[in-house]
């Protein structure tokens, strides 16, 4: 079609518009509209009359409307949990003539007649790149490896469903045969059938994580499934393109012959020529540019060969080399072409949608109806059916798969807009397939976080810390890091934590991604299919199947495994904001005792104290998901500040360590409380390995120590708060006496060995035990100390009024930020919270005579001189 023409006889760009005196007598796949099209104006934009005329200022208008509506739907249907998908597309459809299209300030500034063809000639471009991106993170693997369960999900929710879009076509066919006086397309059923088949992997990953269901086996086999169902859909929709044109044969054969030419010649071809033209997989910008003209090469191959254009940039994605190339394409161009040039492409499928003439048009509100429900139960009914009775999940987990597996998305509105292009849909049954394929995929987020609710939250479990562990005990971590590069000190750190064949170890390694498209949510697919590979006895596809993901977490910790020492490679993948869910969630799943966060500065190989640099800048959002996690984690939760503590760079040689190896200084700091119970529970333990020597240095207050009750922040002296100050006062002097009866146990297990010892030291204030510490200089390795939480203490005296990092406590700050522990690894921990308070067993603090006294338990009669052997208590317990 020329690009301009005075009168334009339009097939599918131009049939946008009810202009009513054009309609008259004419067929449904065409309108004839006649428009003056003005190129420029040679006085400039500012003397023009109407600027929107011209095409700069109306595509400027256009894109403005449309990413400021999108973002506005978005913001809106964040708390229905419905997808950013569908406020998409509703935001094209409101745009268009179902909403404000029709309208005189639409027609004159956003939607005139003229500007409509640049619009999708530029929202094409941006579609071809990213389709571009989606084959770019899309791997072939979870097809040739799948499981059976994600296999037979994928093939129900096509086979299925595409007959019963067949037939839904023809149901309404009559009433549009009158319409289009009989002559409806032959072809249109097939759109409608691989449309309703389609289920869309990106999308789908979105939504499990906003319904917090990534992790779960439904989630998991939903979105692998997803991936094979959009591979084979591409093929289908090949066939259908090829089978709709009059050459389908040439249009299968030559196709055929480009994709293998692509994985058998352009692949191979491709990556010699990178490893020729780049040194360490270090990438510019000529490999990025040589790469987008590829892009639209591929997309012209296959646009000629008659299949798509969008296909040809999808196989492009496909075949070239991942890694570090990928990054950098995804650097370049991501977020260009998903959040500016996609949105255009919905814009369209709005112009193209007039839900008005489903109804003026003799079309009934009943058939429109059983259509929608039919299209909507489709592949929801032949999901569950394989999910219940072939794969023997539940019933509420099959209803759940098929409704996630019947989230549309980008793929099926290329299926029906190719079919619009073609003509093979005519503008009503265009409208009734946008209508319900939105509604599919806007109810799937609200019915599921309506109905179905992860059953994560096992019940209380005994070992929530770490001094609830026994002798004869598991103990279980959660190590989680945000990349392998600076995992040496979390290895060594979990090595000393001592596992014997009494209390083995079993740890997790979790890497931490944010969720950012179909990149990160493939990590899940491979983990999946990984497992699966490892479940069916093949080690060798297994470490295939996650050579480029988990298995970088795994190396990095196959040292650690052992007789007494098991450990397993995950991958969290969430929004920063949800992050720390996810985190809370795995640990009560894998029944964790301690979890391990990094911290979210990094340090350098030379180690940093103060003002050391932090890979995300100053406000990681690392940091706000370690604060959250502190803030709701059920069991006890340790921030490791890694300044290459490990067994090779620091350390002091051990004398009689056994073949003269390094052995780690640890230094316990003790002020009292909850939390440092903990963390002398977790130091005691490390130092039963014989790589390291434990020194225990607790303070006490001295007798010029401050007065603590006008250092408590918040309080300022009225009732409300000095009963707060009371409480707060007579709550550490209740963990007084527990202390005193720990230290005590350590004081007696310890005298026997050579490596540990303890000091103690006389503080007044925070000033005094700074300057003490400030001593040690040089000594330690690794300080271990308590985050102190709710504690009040003349220890910690002044130390909050100008910390920087207040979440890791009073003394986790000037370790962290101070010069003379530059060199030196920091471990704060924190209790986990229990559901028995520390009173039960312990003895309890009890008002007596006008002062707190501390009544001990009664005391077994087998151990009665030292302390009570067994409690049940899973918030503080004492152990022996």
């Amino acid at each position: 079609m020329p690009a301009f023409m005075l009168c334009n006889e339009t097939g599918p760009i131009l049939d946008l518009f009810n202009f009513q005196p054009c309609l008259e007598g004419q067929d449904l796949n065409y309108i004839t509209l006649c428009f003056r099209k003005v190129m420029t104006y040679m006085t400039g934009i500012w003397r023009a009359e109407n600027a929107s005329t011209l095409a700069l200022p109306a595509f400027v208008m256009q894109l403005l409307a449309i990413l400021s509506l999108n973002r506005l739907l978005t913001f809106a249907f964040r708390y229905l949990h419905i997808s950013r998908i569908a406020a998409e597309i509703l935001g094209g459809i409101l745009l268009g003539p179902s909403g404000i299209g029709f309208s005189e300030f639409s027609i004159k500034n956003i939607t005139q007649w003229g500007s409509i063809q640049t619009l999708e000639n530029i929202a094409s471009v941006g579609l071809i790149y990213f389709m571009f991106i989606v084959g770019l993170e899309m791997d072939l693997k979870p097809v040739l490896r799948g499981s059976k369960k994600a296999l037979t999900t994928a093939l129900a929710g096509i086979i299925i469903p595409f007959p019963i879009g067949f037939g839904l076509h023809y149901l309404l066919i009559d009433d549009f045969a009158v319409i289009s006086k009989g002559k409806p397309n032959r072809f249109g059923p097939l759109f409608w059938g691989l449309a309703i088949a389609t289920t869309n992997f990106p999308d789908l990953a979105g939504l499990l994580a906003d319904l917090k269901l990534l992790h779960t086996d439904v989630g998991r086999t939903s979105l692998t499934s997803a991936v094979v169902s959009d591979l084979l859909c591409w093929f289908l929709f090949v066939l259908t393109m090829a089978t709709a044109h009059n050459g389908r044969a040439f249009t299968i054969v030559t196709t055929t012959i480009y994709v293998g030419f692509c994985f058998f010649i352009v692949r191979p071809a491709a990556k010699w020529a990178l490893r020729r033209t780049s040194k360490d997989e270090n990438y510019n910008q000529k490999h990025i540019v040589f790469i987008l003209a590829g892009v639209l090469l591929s997309a012209y191959i296959t646009d000629a060969c008659g299949s798509h254009s969008f296909f040809g940039a999808f196989l492009f994605g496909v075949i070239l080399p991942k890694g570090e190339l990928k990054n950098a394409v995804m650097e370049s161009v991501e977020d260009f072409v998903s959040e500016i040039l996609t949105p255009l492409f919905f814009f369209c499928i709005g112009l193209r949608t007039n839900w008005h003439w489903m109804h003026e048009r003799g079309v009934g509100a009943g058939s429109i109806l059983l259509v929608l429900v039919l299209a909507f139960v489709a592949k929801v009914f032949s999901t569950f059916i394989v999910a219940f009775f072939v794969n023997k999940m539940s019933a509420r987990d099959g209803v759940a798969l098929g409704l996630l597996m019947n989230t549309k998305g980008l793929l099926s509105l290329i299926i029906i807009n190719a079919g619009r292009d073609i003509l093979a849909l005519d503008m009503q049954t265009f409208a009734v397939i946008v209508l319900a394929l939105w509604i599919m995929t806007a109810a799937v987020g609200p019915i599921l976080a309506l109905t179905y609710k992860s059953k994560r939250r096992p019940g209380v479990y005994k070992y929530r810390t770490i001094r609830s562990i026994e002798g004869n005990s598991e103990f279980r971590i959660l190590a989680c890091l945000h990349s392998t590069r600076n995992s040496g000190g979390l290895v060594s750190l979990l090595k000393d934590s001592n596992p014997t064949k009494q209390s083995p170890i079993s740890a997790f390694a979790v890497h931490l991604v944010e969720l950012i498209g179909h990149a990160s949510a493939m990590l899940i697919v491979h983990e999946t299919c990984k497992a699966n590979a490892s479940g069916g006895g093949s080690g060798a596809a297994a470490k295939d199947v996650g050579s480029q993901y988990g298995d970088s977490i795994h190396e990095a910790f196959e040292d650690l495994e052992g007789e007494n020492f098991s450990i397993q490679s995950l991958t969290a993948v969430s929004a920063y904001s949800t992050m720390h869910e996810d985190i809370c969630s795995l640990a009560e799943d894998k029944r964790v005792t301690l979890t391990i966060l990094p911290f979210h500065v990094q340090s350098s190989v030379e180690g940093v104290g103060v003002g050391a640099v932090s890979e995300s800048g100053a406000n990681s959002p690392f940091r706000a998901v370690n604060k959250n996690v502190l803030d709701n984690a059920a069991c006890s939760v340790a921030v490791f500040v890694d300044r290459v503590f490990n067994t090779h760079s620091l350390g002091i040689s051990a004398s009689g360590s056994g073949g003269g190896g390094f052995r780690h200084q640890i230094a316990m700091i003790f002020l009292g409380g909850r939390d440092d119970r903990d963390a002398l529970a977790y130091a005691w333990r490390i130092s039963k390995s014989p790589r390291v020597s434990l020194t225990v240095i607790r303070f006490l207050p001295g007798k010029n120590a401050v007065d603590v009750s006008g250092n408590i922040p918040g309080f300022e002296g009225d009732d409300k708060e000095d009963d707060g100050i009371l409480k707060a006062i007579a709550e550490s002097e209740r963990e007084k006496p527990l202390d005193d009866q720990y230290i005590e146990e350590f004081k007696l297990k310890t005298r026997d060995q050579p490596s540990t010892r303890l000091v103690e030291q006389v503080a007044d204030n925070g000033e005094d035990v700074v300057r003490i510490v400030s001593g040690m200089e040089g000594r330690y390795n690794l300080y271990v100390v308590g985050r102190g939480k709710g504690v009040v203490s003349p220890l910690t005296a002044g130390l909050l009024d100008w910390s920087e990092f207040p979440e890791l406590g009073p003394l986790g700050d000037v370790l962290v930020c101070s010069s003379f522990a530059a060199d030196a690894s920091v471990l704060i921990v924190q209790q986990g919270a229990g559901s028995v308070d520390e009173n039960e067993g312990l003895g309890q603090v009890r008002e007596q005579f006008g002062h707190m006294t501390w009544h001990p338990p009664e005391m077994n009669s087998s151990f009665a001189p030292f302390i009570h052997r067994r409690v049940r208590v899973t918030d503080d317990d004492d152990h022996l």
